[in-house]
Formats: C-alpha cells, sequence, structure tokens
C-alpha cells in the first residue's frame, strides 16, 4: 500500500487489535493502551480469547414458546425439554414442553421462581409458597404443605431446601430419595441416619444474617450463602457425618441464589460488589476460597445491580460449550441488560465482558449444548451460526478515546483500515475527544470466496481501506453491523496519520 505524503512528513500507522472486551475500571478518555485494548462498549458481541470481537449468534423462538408472555424463569427437566414461569395476568403460572402442560397462577404475579432436579423431577420454589413437581407430564403441588422455602438444590440424594417462613438460617434436607419429608415430619424416636434432618447456621455466623442462596461444590460440599459470607458444609446420606468445612474462607456473600452456577470445578456467584468463584486452592488443595472477578467491570457491575428493584430477581447461567457465564439485570418488564463473561481456556489470558439488550433476556438454562433464553417475549433458542435464525442481533462496539500516543497533539489523520469477516456491513461513526461526530464510513464485507460466512485466517488483500482525512487531537471509533445472517468478525483496524519529521520540528523536539 503506498500513501503519498507531503515533504518533511511520513505516514505512521496506529495499529489496534487484541481486543478484551469492556473495562470500566478507568474513564473512557485514559483506556487507550494500543496492545490488548479494551473497549469503552461492546454490546451484543464479545472479545474472544485470541482477542477478536464476534457478533452473538442469531436467535429463534422455541416451538412451544408461549407467545407474547413475560418469562421469569426457565430449566431443563430433559433432553431438549424445558419448563418455565411465565407472567400472567393474575399470576405466575408454571409451563413445560413437549404438550404445553400448565399449572395455572399458582404463584404471585412478580414472584421470583427458583427450581432444582431431583429424584427425576424439576422442583419449583418460591418464597412463602408451596412447592410444585413436575414429573414431565404433570404438576403436582408437594403434599409437604408445611415446607414453602424460597430455594433448594439437590446433594448426596436428599433435597436441600432454606429460606422458609421462620426459618432464615435453617438449611431442611429431605429423607433420603424422598421429595416430600423433611425434618419436622420425622419422627423423634426415629434412629436411621437416612432420615430428614436440618442445619441451622445461627450460632455460626453469629449475627442477624439470613441464608440467600445454596450451592453444590465438589458433589458433596454444600455452599450455604447469606448475605456477607459463605459457609461449606461436607454432606453424605449418612446425617451423622454431617461436617463443616473449617479450611473455607469465605468472606462474601450471595445478592442471589439464582446467580449461582456450577462451572466446571469452580461454582459461580453474584455478590453486591461483583462476581465470584468459588475455588479450592491450587498450592494446598485443601482451602476453599472466593477469587473476585469482575475488578475491570465493578462500576458497571454495581451501576447494573442499582438498577434493579429486587436484587434476587437477578439470575445466571453458565454455558460450558462458549465458556460464558451470563448474568441478567431485569430492570422494568420491558427491559433487561445482559453481562456476560467470556472464559478464558488459557491460563494466561484473563476472562473479557460484554453486555447485551437484544430481545430483553431476562433468564436462561443450558443442556448437552441447548440453550434456552427466557425474554419478555417468550423462550429463545440460541443457534449455531451455521443454522437458520430468525433473528440477529446487531454488534455495537465503542473504542475509548483514543489518542495515538500524545494526548496533546493534533493529529492528520489519512486513512483507516479495518480488517474484518463474515457478511453484511460495518457502519464506523467517527467521534473527536469533545464528543462532536466527525465523519461515517461504510464497510460491505464481502464474502469468502467458497461462499461461506466467515474467513478464519484473513489475507492482508482483505483489508477494508477508507479515506480519512480528518484533525482531531483524540477519536473514538463506533462500529456497528448491519444484515448478514452468519458469524461477523472485527479482527483489528489501523489509523494512518502525518508525522512531521521535518529538521526544524526535529529540533524543537530535541
Amino acid at each position: 500500500m503506498s500513501i503519498n505524503a507531503p515533504s518533511g512528513q511520513r505516514i505512521q500507522p496506529f495499529s489496534y487489535d487484541d481486543f478484551q472486551g469492556i473495562d470500566s475500571s478507568r474513564d473512557v478518555a485514559s483506556l487507550d493502551t494500543g496492545q490488548q485494548q479494551h473497549m469503552f462498549v461492546l454490546k451484543n458481541g464479545y472479545a474472544n480469547f485470541r482477542g477478536i470481537i464476534l457478533r452473538d449468534r442469531g436467535y429463534s423462538k422455541r416451538q412451544t414458546s408461549p407467545g407474547d408472555r413475560l418469562i421469569n424463569h426457565v430449566a431443563f427437566f430433559g433432553k431438549d425439554l424445558v419448563a418455565w414461569a411465565q407472567q400472567d395476568g393474575g399470576g405466575t403460572t408454571l409451563a413445560s414442553e413437549p404438550n404445553g402442560t400448565q399449572a395455572l397462577e399458582v404463584y404471585p404475579k412478580n414472584a421470583t421462581v427458583t427450581s432444582t432436579v431431583f429424584s427425576n423431577k424439576l422442583v419449583f420454589f418460591c418464597r412463602d409458597q408451596s412447592m410444585y413437581k413436575f414429573d414431565g407430564l404433570t404438576f403436582k403441588e408437594s403434599t409437604n404443605a408445611r415446607e414453602k422455602p424460597a430455594f433448594g438444590v439437590a446433594i448426596q440424594r436428599r433435597l436441600a431446601i432454606a429460606g422458609g417462613p421462620g426459618r432464615g438460617t435453617i438449611i431442611d434436607f429431605s429423607r433420603v430419595d424422598d421429595t416430600d419429608v423433611f425434618t419436622r415430619d420425622e419422627s423423634t424416636s426415629d434412629t436411621s441416619v437416612t432420615k430428614a434432618a436440618d442445619i441451622d447456621i445461627r450460632n455460626i455466623i453469629g449475627t442477624s444474617d439470613e441464608i440467600k442462596g445454596l450451592g453444590v461444590f465438589e458433589t458433596s460440599r454444600l455452599a450455604v450463602f447469606t448475605s456477607d459470607r459463605c459457609l461449606v458444609y461436607n454432606i453424605s446420606p449418612d446425617y451423622t457425618k454431617w461436617s463443616l468445612d473449617d479450611k473455607a474462607s469465605i468472606g462474601v456473600g450471595c445478592i442471589s441464589h439464582n446467580t449461582i452456577a456450577s462451572a466446571g470445578t469452580d461454582l459461580l456467584f453474584c455478590s453486591r460488589s461483583g462476581i465470584h468463584s468459588l475455588r479450592r486452592s491450587e498450592a494446598n488443595g485443601i482451602t476453599l476460597y472466593a477469587v473476585p472477578l469482575s475488578a475491570k467491570i465493578e462500576e458497571l457491575y454495581k451501576q447494573l445491580v442499582k438498577s434493579v428493584a429486587n436484587p434476587a430477581d437477578i439470575s445466571a447461567f453458565f454455558d460450558q460449550d462458549d465458556g460464558q457465564y451470563h448474568i441478567f439485570f431485569p430492570q422494568t418488564p420491558q427491559k433487561t441488560v445482559r453481562l456476560t463473561m467470556t472464559v478464558s481456556p488459557a491460563a494466561d489470558t484473563p476472562n473479557k465482558w460484554s453486555t447485551a439488550d437484544y430481545l430483553n433476556q431476562r433468564c436462561g438454562a443450558a443442556l448437552g449444548g441447548v440453550v434456552a433464553l427466557g425474554t419478555s417475549g417468550g423462550i429463545w433458542d440460541i443457534k449455531e451460526y451455521e443454522e437458520t435464525a430468525e433473528q440477529v442481533p446487531e454488534l455495537d462496539v465503542w473504542t475509548p478515546i483514543l489518542w495515538h500516543g500524545s494526548i496533546t497533539e493534533t493529529k492528520q489523520a489519512r486513512e483507516f483500515i479495518l480488517q474484518a469477516s463474515g457478511t453484511g456491513r460495518i457502519i464506523i461513526d467517527a467521534y473527536n475527544n469533545e464528543g462532536k461526530k466527525i465523519t461515517s464510513m461504510t464497510v460491505n464485507l464481502d464474502p469468502p470466496p467458497d461462499g461461506g460466512g466467515d474467513v478464519t485466517f484473513l489475507p492482508l488483500s482483505k483489508q477494508y481501506n477508507r479515506p480519512f482525512a480528518q484533525q482531531y487531537k483524540g477519536v473514538q471509533f463506533r462500529m456497528r453491523t448491519q444484515g448478514g445472517t452468519g458469524r461477523i468478525k472485527i479482527i483489528g483496524f489501523a489509523v494512518l496519520i502525518e508525522v512531521d519529521v521535518s529538521p526544524k520540528k526535529k529540533r524543537e523536539k530535541a
């Protein structure tokens, strides 16, 4: 590529690639790093561990999706079969596939619903309300009318529940392999080690705190979350072998049971201050501790938490196929923001953050490579890039203010170069450091020669060059995609600017 420059000047490229997702820990004017460049906004797409920005995959509505119903909770009860909680006119209805079986308005309209799979049944919970069990054919109210927990988990052949009326610090465990018999149902004379039992953490935490969530760690460890800390118990079918793990040092709590999700050997959860991972020490293999993960988006995270009226409505799930932890912040019935952490498979590569507002996703679940999302308008599946989708989101990326070195000198830009692949178009808007729009450019992406929608290794000949004759001290770019149904990648971009190398300029610098 040849560009003529005036006498005494040369053309110098400033390249930006190896994208690292969003970063809200610094001001937009101080995020220009050149290498491993963070974004100011990354919406409806994400940066993968190779440093490439990809548009999110497309979505299609599930065949049994309930029209325009608002979905508060969705869960899998079988291979590619889901059940959900939907908001109806007078309350919350439980419904399921494949035949549309329903339990009409069994919970309040704005209820926070949770669930777990136990003894081949999907068990639904709602604070101060009866449990409901779905066996694949019908919904049945629990025969135990006394237990009305807010949430529960299955562990070591028992159903552990908490959050019931007047039992804010008690975890009740069912009789082994039984979903209806709990501690208060057992005879005091029963000596069986598999009978129902409970654990009261009141005198262990030493405060007036209450249980906010339960999680299962390493199959036999029960993580008991309060607002400010987490206790870990070693659980067995034999209740006489239960013990508190004194090697767990976890001084952070959980804001919502529905954010607790297993991710490999870790247990992810959301606290008031950020997102954490409960894991075992690599140094000694014994100590359990919580690792903070969201320092780079701390301000954004706290803003999202404050935007939700009831923090218990925040939910999350982990998609192990894509290595992504999705957190949903329902701000109004019609507006929800999804925050996504893309976990890197490489130990030395940091996790990357992005957001989405497409379809107003409110909750989700994943099983066996199938991902179902509950939205303000029914249930949608995430499709593979190669599959036909009904709806495809539009990627929206804002860079921080880029200074190309000096923050005081005025730059004379000449050309903008984009490296991208896919089908569709990318619109690039440029703003100076004062926020004034200075120009707009459009790149129509060329499909690869074989007719596919992706170029894995983009040759230099596939760069898209656009005239960019502008003056500024700093520049901020917004890149938006339009059209296309497959994968769109933004691999990198560069700005060519004139640099004064005249003898006078050299003496001034000296």
